[in-house]
């Protein structure tokens, strides 16, 4: 039966791997992160404040019910780490190296110094250091920034062979310090599981500490009948998180992540999924005991070594830790919710050129509140204009998503970026509501337009501009000059893109505040009556 577990839990987990990272590559464009984004607990988290709770609820009670699956079963940076480690194990064989398998003492302190931490900014509404430490959002850089440039440039490489089937494609969402950030950190996850397994998720990560802390209270964990088990080691030599402890025989349940390795080795069948939910003891029992022999020697003896065991001081201190994670998240929430209510909108400020904060935002202090930089919205953008940003938004809005008009511009009619966005930092536009949607406003530098400069027809701009918020008005010597309706611009940047002019005579400027633009006016048409022939 725990083979056939382990063995869903390897193909469910592949597969869910290979769907989530494919919606971070080029050819994809996000298609599959509309719904397994919503599974990732910290934009789940995110999304109650957007008003969808659903999915957290979802994943919270599941890890009522089954304790930590989520970071085996649905944590895509969990999964990664589960691949480097069976390669390293692999690895380790072909050169006669046995696993690092045993318990290791969990280093309770700093994982929960880091929970505290990150708890207490994001009650008061800072929620950066979680976007640097969510595995989701992780997983994110690392999949857009690394392997999706190198499938880019296997891509461009095949274009170069195959030119008439296969189109170049710039790198246009290469970001140096994004980059460098994912290839940081995703060194130190390979480090890490190499060589320790999933210890980033049990020291580092904030919602594996989170969860561990909350399955203290799960209604079905792994446990050993102790009077069964002959400390054979196969357990903890396929023990991931090394939460097996043979001198007392019991697992840490808030390290343990569900992933079912120990029930699939142990061949004398000594470690089972049990229920605890039940009267004081009952569950000890089941467990303890190994066998359903109820003589009343047997039952004797039970109540003894039930008196004796620490299992029920264990339990009632992961139920009481339980309490506190979601009476501590609880708190936490509600504390954000508060100051989302209080704080404006607005109020933001910057030496120099602001960033132009995807459609859906809101505001800068919206997006640097919600946004978590997992790069969804910058792999599903088609035009490729939404970037990792640098320092447009400060030092604190580091690696969120920038809009830059290099190369493309934001299409009019285009609004995936809203609606991919998990954890409410975009809210979702309609394509209506994407249309007077104002992220910023066009600025015209005359003095830097070729009409003025050169004395050469041009009128580039207010062909691209969609809103028509642009016009061309007589200038001079029968040239004709653009005039600009910031009102009715909405930013989109088709102008600025085609601007021939270096430096540019257009330029947008972001909004710190989303507004609503006035829209455009469309004239009727009438109908004209004509003969036969028109004319």
């Amino acid at each position: 039966m725990y083979k056939n577990l382990k063995k869903v839990r390897i193909i469910f987990a592949g597969l869910f791997f290979l769907i989530i990272l494919a919606s971070f590559l080029h050819f994809s464009s996000g298609w599959g992160t509309q719904w397994t984004l919503k599974t990732q607990f910290v934009p789940s988290l995110l999304a109650v404040f957007a008003g969808s709770a659903l999915a957290f609820i979802l994943l919270i009670v599941l890890t009522l019910l089954l304790g930590r699956v989520y970071c085996s079963f649905l944590c895509p940076l969990g999964i990664l780490q589960d691949i480097i480690g069976r390669i390293s194990v692999a690895i380790g064989k072909k050169k006669g190296k046995k696993k690092n398998g045993g318990y290791k003492k969990p280093h309770n302190i700093l994982r929960y110094s880091i929970l505290g931490i990150v708890g207490v900014l994001f009650a008061a509404g800072i929620s950066y250091p979680l976007a640097l430490l969510d595995p989701y959002s992780g997983f994110g850089k690392i999949a857009g920034q690394i392997f999706g440039n190198i499938e880019l440039s296997v891509t461009n490489l095949l274009s170069e062979i195959f030119p008439s089937a296969i189109y170049y494609q710039q790198y246009v969402r290469f970001s140096l310090g994004s980059f460098l950030f994912a290839l940081i950190f995703f060194l130190i996850i390979v480090l890490m599981s190499a060589f320790r397994g999933r210890l980033y998720c049990n020291t580092i990560c904030p919602v594996g500490s989170l969860l561990g802390l909350i399955s203290g209270a799960s209604l079905l964990r792994p446990a050993i009948k102790k009077d069964m088990c002959v400390r054979c080691r196969a357990c903890v030599s396929e023990c991931k998180s090394n939460c097996i402890d043979l001198e007392t025989k019991e697992i840490d349940v808030t390290r343990c992540v569900a992933c079912y390795n120990c029930m699939a080795s142990c061949k004398k069948g000594s470690i089972i999924l049990a229920p605890v939910w039940k009267k004081p003891g009952s569950a000890n029992k089941a467990v303890e005991a190994g066998n359903t022999d109820t003589s009343s020697a047997n039952a004797g003896q039970d109540k003894q070594e039930i008196k004796e065991s620490p299992t029920r001081k264990i339990e009632s201190i992961g139920r009481r830790n339980a309490l506190i994670a979601m009476g501590a998240l609880g708190t936490a929430m509600v504390a954000k919710g508060l100051l989302k209510k209080e704080t404006p909108a607005g109020g933001f400020s910057s030496g120099g050129k602001l960033g132009i904060a995807p459609p859906g935002a809101q505001s800068i202090t919206h997006l640097k509140q919600y946004c978590t930089a997992c790069h969804a919205c910058v792999a599903a953008c088609p035009n490729g204009i939404i970037k990792p940003a640098a320092l447009e938004y400060g030092i604190d809005g580091f690696m969120l998503p920038t809009l830059k008009y290099d190369y493309k511009f934001c299409a009019y009619d285009c609004n995936i970026c809203s609606q991919v966005c998990p954890d409410g930092a975009l809210m979702p536009l309609t394509i209506e509501e994407k249309h007077l949607t104002q992220i910023g406003k066009a600025n015209f530098r005359k003095d830097h337009c070729i009409i003025v400069k050169d004395g050469t027809d041009c009128g580039a701009c207010d062909e691209h501009c969609p809103t028509k918020a642009i016009t061309m008005q007589p200038y001079k010597d029968g040239l004709l000059l653009p005039h600009l309706n910031q009102d009715i611009c909405i930013g989109c940047g088709g102008c600025e893109y085609v601007c021939p002019a270096t430096p540019k005579a257009m330029i947008v400027m972001a909004n710190a505040v989303q507004t609503q633009a006035i829209p455009p006016k469309v004239e009727k048409q009438e109908k004209i009556q004509v003969d036969d022939f028109g004319f």
